[in-house]
């Protein structure tokens, strides 16, 4: 049952690491915009990095979760 853990725990820092990188292309996006007054650059960087953001954190709770389930059936 330790590999399925490290497997998830894998998989969930995958994603976490891609959504963190979102959101740092987001942010720059962002930033981007409001430099420029360009409202498309402001919407589309406001947008993915709350997407980017909840990602995150759902991912983060998920994980937890799952590895918390995983250790009560199997221990």
């Amino acid at each position: 049952m330790d590999n399925v853990t490290k497997i998830i725990t894998a998989l969930g820092a995958g994603i976490a690491v891609a959504a963190a990188i979102g959101v740092i292309m987001s942010w720059l996006k962002l930033k981007e915009g409001l430099e420029s007054e360009d409202a498309r650059n402001i919407n589309k960087g406001a947008l993915g990095l709350a997407l980017n953001g909840v990602t995150l954190v759902l991912i983060g709770g998920l994980v937890a979760f799952v590895i918390a389930k995983l250790t009560g059936i199997v221990g």
